[in-house]
């Protein structure tokens, strides 16, 4: 029988622990209200006291709701599959590889003839084209761009 008591009073004590984890929504809600009503007064003036006063309580609110309040769910864990086929390509081979229907991207020129002279001008050179550039290379690459664009120009100006 006291075996008993004790697993009851046991599950009841556990019980009341944990159910003070979370709180109400509608005592979730009053925080909220009251979070935004401190919010309201920190838009208009005030003293460094009072101010202090509302930060403090502002931070402590944000606290309880953080403690109580928004407790994520705990998502399903994802099931990972193989894919079906694996690819080992180069990909700076795919990335290189020039498409026929392939045109260089510049909202510079909305004329197409132009647009497409353009793609045809412009090759873009291999160190410009690798990853993490420095800023020196970035530099570079940019002013050759110009210059470029500026001998493309010229050279368009003066076609028939």
């Amino acid at each position: 029988m006291i075996k008993w008591m004790l697993v009851v009073l046991t599950t009841l004590l556990t019980a009341k622990v944990f159910a003070g984890d979370a709180y109400s929504q509608s005592r979730c809600d009053g925080i909220k209200k009251e979070r935004e009503h401190i919010r309201a007064k920190m838009r208009h003036g005030y003293k460094v006291a009072e101010g202090e006063r509302l930060k403090t309580r502002f931070t402590f609110l944000f606290k309880e709701l953080a403690n109580h309040c928004n407790k994520p769910k705990k998502a399903a864990p994802r099931q990972y599959s193989k894919p079906a086929r694996v690819y080992s390509s180069n990909n700076s081979t795919l990335l290189n590889q020039k498409v026929p229907s392939m045109s260089l991207y510049s909202d510079s020129y909305s004329n197409k003839a132009k647009l497409d002279a353009w793609s045809k001008f412009y090759k873009l050179p291999e160190r410009c084209r690798k990853k993490g550039m420095n800023t020196t290379e970035f530099v570079w690459c940019s002013e050759y761009r110009g210059k470029q664009k500026a001998l493309f120009e010229a050279q368009w100006k003066g076609k028939p």
